[in-house]
């Protein structure tokens, strides 16, 4: 998810342009898009990612993501952590292993989607652009469609709906500028919104809901459904860093 399109190289695509584009194992490039990339992780992608693997997120943080923060943001940023010979430690000779459980960026490509917020209760303004990678072979395919059209084909509206509720943090209103985290408020951010197993005891305890404002359901609920969890886990951070 990325704040704004200046951020990214490629051209932006006008609303309903189409183009052609098609992945598939059998083209002489296929995996290369899997090296020496830098492959972000979104809450939304840890947990799914989490979910596929089958593992504790202290062990999936610890083998398998770096973090970062983000250049332009500032925010903690967290990416899969790349072999010795620079490769997704998920791609295979098949493909990719974690394949039905793959994150935003993985989706998205050829395509980069760049977000910003348009007020409360609406939709979040949203760009495409193309991303010509060199040496892609996609783009020479017959399969014409439009940004639209791949969202759906690549089963993206579940991410993006996540990764656009995460947006109530990232791009909350009272944010200015590049944003420094010190590291207690880091643990926080990375509990909150990667580690919900550590996450998930703080929100049952005694207390909680009423010193941060959530009432008895909203808990309830949370603590029943690890992707409401998430979103709880947003509104945590967005009122503990911002008031709300």
């Amino acid at each position: 998810m990325i704040e704004s399109g200046g951020g990214l190289g490629g051209r932006r695509l006008a609303p309903g342009e189409r183009f052609r584009f098609a992945c598939r194992p059998g083209l002489a490039c296929f995996n290369t898009c899997c090296r020496d990339k830098r492959l972000p992780l979104l809450p939304y992608d840890f947990l799914r990612l989490r979910r596929a693997l089958e593992l504790p997120a202290v062990q999936l943080l610890t083998d398998y993501v770096e973090l970062e923060a983000d250049p332009v943001s500032g925010w903690p940023a967290l990416r899969i952590k790349l072999t010795e010979q620079g490769v997704c430690p998920f791609v295979t000779d098949q493909g990719c292993s974690v394949y039905p459980h793959r994150p935003t960026c993985c989706r998205v490509y050829p395509l980069a989607r760049a977000v910003r917020p348009a007020g409360p209760g609406r939709e979040p303004r949203e760009i495409f652009l193309r991303q010509e990678t060199p040496g892609c072979l996609g783009w020479d395919q017959p399969e014409e469609l439009d940004a639209a059209a791949w969202v759906r084909q690549q089963g993206l509206a579940e991410y993006q709906a996540a990764n656009n509720y995460c947006l109530r943090l990232f791009m909350h209103p009272a944010r200015r500028g590049e944003v420094s985290l010190d590291e207690r408020q880091t643990h926080a951010f990375i509990s909150a919104l990667y580690n919900l197993e550590a996450f998930r005891p703080l929100a049952a305890s005694p207390g909680f809901g009423e010193r941060f404002g959530f009432d008895g359901d909203r808990l309830d609920l949370a603590l029943a459904d690890e992707q409401e969890l998430l979103k709880l886990g947003v509104d945590w951070l967005a009122g503990v860093f911002f008031g709300g």
